[in-house]
C-alpha cells in the first residue's frame, strides 16, 4: 500500500515543482528544494536514489550545455539557471519512483514517446518566457528530442548500473 503511495505522491511532487517554476519562474527555488527534500525523505533506497540524481545531473546537465552551445534553447536570466538545476533532480527523483515505467519500456514505445514527447515540457517554458527556442519549432522540437533522447537513454542505463541498483526487499522495506 506504502508503495502506491509513495508514487502516488512523487508524482505530484514533481507536478508541483513543474508547475511552480512555470508561474513562479526564478522564485520556485524554495518550492523546488521542499520539493527535493520531500523525494529524499520519500524515497525506498535514500542512497541509491540520491546517487542515480548525483549522476544522473552529469547526464541532465550535458544534454542542456549541448542544446545551449548548438543555440537550440537559450535561458532568460543565466546560461543554467538554478531553478533548471533543481527541476532537473526532481525530474530524476520521479525517474526512480513515479516514472519508473520509462524506463522498461520497449524501443519502438520509448522512441517517438521519448523524442517528441520530452521537448514539450521546454516549449511550455517557452510561452512561459522562461527560455527560447530554436526556430521553426519543428527544428527544435526534433533536434532537442534527438538530444533529449540521447540523454534519456545514458539515464535508462545509469538506472540499470549495479551499484545504483535499488536495494528494496518485500513490502516496501530496504533489504539488507
Amino acid at each position: 500500500m506504502m508503495r502506491r503511495h509513495s508514487v502516488i505522491i512523487n508524482f505530484l511532487v514533481f507536478q508541483i515543482a513543474w508547475f511552480a517554476v512555470f508561474f513562479l519562474k526564478h522564485q520556485a527555488i524554495p518550492v523546488l528544494l521542499l520539493a527535493i527534500v520531500i523525494m529524499v525523505v520519500m524515497s525506498r533506497d535514500r542512497k541509491s536514489d540520491s546517487l542515480f540524481v548525483f549522476y544522473g545531473l552529469g547526464i541532465g546537465l550535458m544534454v542542456e550545455v549541448i542544446a545551449i552551445s548548438t543555440n537550440v534553447i537559450s535561458y532568460v536570466g543565466a546560461t543554467i539557471p538554478i531553478w533548471l538545476i533543481l527541476l532537473w533532480c526532481t525530474l530524476l527523483f520521479s525517474f526512480r519512483e513515479s516514472m519508473a515505467k520509462l524506463f522498461t519500456l520497449s524501443l519502438k514505445v520509448r522512441v517517438p514517446l521519448i523524442w517528441l514527447g520530452a521537448p514539450g515540457s521546454y516549449y511550455a517554458g517557452q510561452q512561459a518566457d522562461l527560455l527560447m527556442t530554436a526556430n521553426p519549432t519543428l527544428y527544435f522540437w526534433l533536434v532537442y528530442g534527438g538530444l533529449w533522447y540521447c540523454g534519456f537513454e545514458g539515464l535508462r542505463w545509469l538506472n540499470s548500473h549495479p551499484k545504483l541498483k535499488r536495494k528494496i526487499g518485500t513490502g516496501g522495506v530496504l533489504g539488507t
